[in-house]
């Protein structure tokens, strides 16, 4: 009983880390355009919001797979993530964020799928 207590604070605490990547940065936005009306503000933080998705995408496929990693098998595992997050990097340049994640997700499983 006390396991599944200590994954549903893991979860939450999970849950609530990703919340706060993706809205701090929009608020502290907000409040710049509200402080600064120059243009040169807006433009500096806008890259930064653009990035948001692909790095959260990134930090929660890794997270999910960080318990794959046994000894024997680090090595094709490692190499497997490498491909993944290769294929969500060229994807979110191809098209996208929704192209880069369901690239990402196709490169991993098949070199899953041909390595092991």
């Amino acid at each position: 009983m006390q396991d599944i207590t200590v994954l549903m604070i893991v979860i939450a605490l999970a849950g609530l880390g990703t919340y706060l990547i993706r809205v701090l940065p929009m608020k502290w936005h907000e409040r710049g355009q509200q402080q600064h009306s120059d243009k040169a503000h807006s433009t500096r933080l806008i890259p930064v919001l653009q990035a948001i998705g692909p790095a959260a995408i990134v930090a929660l496929l890794c997270i999910s797979l960080a318990g794959l990693l046994t000894p024997p098998s680090w090595l094709s595992d490692s190499l497997c993530v490498a491909l993944g997050l290769l294929g969500v990097m060229v994807g979110h340049r191809l098209g996208g964020i929704a192209i880069g994640t369901l690239l990402g997700v196709l490169t991993y499983g098949l070199s899953l799928y041909v390595l092991l």
